[in-house]
């Protein structure tokens, strides 16, 4: 018995699908078969990207040891220039007020 049979009690095939015999006396509309082949296809897609992952812990744990302390220092040397960029950000952003502010008080009265 097929699983549309076994659920429903009937195997309905919709209107532009076709109908085979598989063995054993089954039917299969394309849909169902295309379903699977799309199954495989996508464990086998999980299945790399499992093993891509397992690659990438593995290789985290290999460089952490072999290079983590040198990339620790190319961290912080990162992080201060990111924070002197920021603080430069916001000097910026002040002096240009404060220019907004000088400009605004020269120009607020008409010669």
């Amino acid at each position: 018995m097929s699983t549309c049979e076994s659920k429903t009690g009937s195997c309905e095939v919709p209107q532009n699908k076709t109908v085979s015999e598989a063995p054993g006396g089954e039917k299969c509309t394309c849909e169902k078969e295309c379903c699977i082949d799309q199954q495989m296809k996508m464990l086998m897609c999980a299945s790399c990207e499992a093993k891509r992952q397992v690659m990438v812990d593995i290789l985290k744990v290999k460089m952490q040891k072999a290079w983590g302390k040198k990339m620790e220092q190319a961290a912080d040397a990162v992080m201060e220039a990111l924070e002197a960029k920021k603080e430069a950000m916001i000097l910026g952003m002040k002096a240009k007020e404060e220019l907004k502010n000088t400009l605004q008080g020269l120009f607020k009265d008409k010669p």
